[in-house]
């Protein structure tokens, strides 16, 4: 059995943790509840979808993920919000499954392998995806370690 997303949240904010991005599949009735969550979770809440927009450069017409450097685009993103300082020292990215889901399968899978293995962060990631979302992370049993999934 997977981890819960207290333990997640525990494992990343640990001193010293190499690991700084997990991700979390959450229920279905939380679906639009993440700010609320962020703040039971002593966590920062960041909106995916909004935060990546406004990280295009001016006057960019597509958001460059149905390209096949869609991975590095994604990449390049989740890597600046870790090195953002936010108030609390880990972020709730919720959202996320949007940015996903027009991705080649294979860029996805890039994406993870880089993602997931990103060290050292000045703020840990929480990506939390919808439990029925499960398939944008096709190699999870890889990354199990940093995968939580359930309640509160």
């Amino acid at each position: 059995m997977m981890q819960n997303i207290h333990t997640l949240v525990q494992q990343l904010r640990q001193p010293g943790a190499r690991v700084s991005v997990g991700v979390w599949f959450f229920p279905m009735m939380y679906l639009g509840r993440e700010e609320d969550i962020s703040v039971s979770l002593n966590v920062e809440p960041l909106d995916a979808r909004q935060a990546y927009l406004e990280h295009l450069p001016e006057g960019a017409k597509h958001s460059g993920l149905r390209t096949r450097h869609a991975h590095e685009k994604l990449f390049e993103f989740i890597h600046s919000v870790g090195n953002t300082t936010y108030t609390r020292n880990c972020v709730l990215v919720h959202t996320f499954d949007l940015l996903l889901l027009g991705m080649e399968v294979d860029a996805r899978e890039h994406f993870w392998n880089s993602a997931l293995a990103l060290p050292y962060l000045r703020t840990k990631l929480v990506i939390a995806l919808p439990e029925n979302a499960r398939y944008l992370l096709s190699n999870s049993s890889r990354f199990i370690s940093q995968i939580a999934e359930g309640l509160l």
